[in-house]
């Protein structure tokens, strides 16, 4: 397994944990893929601690400028589920 499957795995494997996506983020940004990694943190903290309306807004605003920018490439990365054994 290689380390991107392996990442993927963790993250599948504990859903209510953003731990194993900010390790995740962190491989990306160290492999040139800073737009992705970005998206995971900003993901991670829009569902995560409460904070004003306008901060609130202005995470999901470059979250959706990340995506329309980067969606169809993501998506044809985008893996199948995991083997489970």
């Amino acid at each position: 397994m290689d380390d991107r499957a392996a990442l993927l795995r963790a993250i599948v494997e504990s859903p209510d944990d953003d731990a194993p996506r900010l390790v995740y983020a962190d491989w990306l940004d160290e492999r040139g893929e800073s737009d992705r990694a970005e998206f995971i943190r900003l993901q991670c903290a829009i569902h995560g601690s409460p904070m004003p309306d306008a901060e609130w807004k202005a995470l999901v605003a470059r979250c959706e400028a990340l995506l329309a920018a980067n969606e169809p490439r993501w998506m044809k990365e985008v893996p199948g589920p995991p083997d489970i054994e």
